[in-house]
């Protein structure tokens, strides 16, 4: 089960939250959610890392490496958030989450380097589901986000990271994405409870 609040939040299983914000600091709805089992947050910038609204019993903050948790494999990778080699944002994490069911996860964070390099690629190829920035300003624009998602070949997509009504920071909205990679939209969903469809772009409510 995977919901989305929204920017870059998302909880898995009711269990793991990753790159918690509080709303209004960013002119979207307060998160509602209070308690989670682990936080994962991909870099320490305000937008992504409000563990303060949270009840957690563990944390990571931008992490890198692998760990065991519960019934999940988690595994985490450095990359950029620009494309100077972190000299103009600094470092974000990207990280993958395997369930015992197989499912792999795997969310971006605020990627800015484009391209990947194909050892960080082959690491992260093939995911059940793929969390990728599409609203470029500070992070990979539409057109290399469609790239990636093709270089990567998840089975379905969860734009994230993109301007929508009321928010704050003057990112590019998701239109260009969808129209760029050119899959199948499923929309008016708040979360995703079982993954049957391949090549969809989520399109996700808060």
């Amino acid at each position: 089960m995977i919901e989305y609040f929204g920017h870059s939040m998302f909880l898995i299983d009711r269990k793991i939250v990753i790159d918690p914000h509080d709303g209004g600091s960013i002119g979207l709805p307060k998160p509602s959610i209070d308690k989670v089992d682990l936080v994962l947050i991909t870099h320490d910038h305000y937008d992504h890392n409000a563990y303060e609204i949270l009840s957690y019993n563990d944390m990571k903050m931008k992490y890198y490496g692998y760990i065991s948790y519960q019934n999940y494999k988690i595994t985490s990778y450095k990359a950029y958030h620009d494309k100077e080699k972190g000299r103009r944002r600094g470092e974000t994490a990207i990280y993958k989450i395997e369930d015992s069911e197989g499912n792999v996860i795997v969310h971006l964070g605020d990627l800015g380097e484009y391209p990947l390099k194909e050892d960080l690629i082959k690491e992260i190829s093939s995911p059940t589901v793929l969390m990728i920035p599409v609203g470029g300003l500070i992070t990979i624009d539409y057109k290399e986000a469609a790239s990636l998602v093709k270089d990567l070949k998840p089975q379905v997509v969860i734009p994230m990271h993109y301007w929508v009504r009321g928010h704050l920071m003057p990112l590019d909205p998701v239109d260009n994405f969808i129209k760029e990679l050119g899959w199948k939209v499923v929309e008016g969903k708040k979360g995703i409870e079982k993954i049957e469809d391949k090549e969809a772009i989520y399109l996700l409510t808060v």
